[in-house]
């Protein structure tokens, strides 16, 4: 899916970067470039959360080791 950030970048949603706690209490998704935080509101819940989760996996599954 592509969407385009307040900065003009347009990305696959999937390459923004997932946040915990944008300060306020919430869970969204960070475009790289500008750090807007998207939260994802115009989504339905239900395919909301998936996208997250999602996000948050790939984050963790491309975690370096500590050496």
């Amino acid at each position: 899916m592509q969407e385009v950030c307040y900065c003009g970048r347009v990305c696959e949603i999937k390459d923004r970067d997932p946040v915990l706690d944008c300060g306020e209490g919430y869970t969204a998704l960070r475009c790289p470039e500008c750090g807007h935080p998207d939260r994802l509101e115009w989504l339905p819940s239900a395919a909301r959360w998936p996208v997250l989760k999602e996000a948050f996996q790939r984050r963790t599954a491309l975690r370096l080791p500590a050496t």
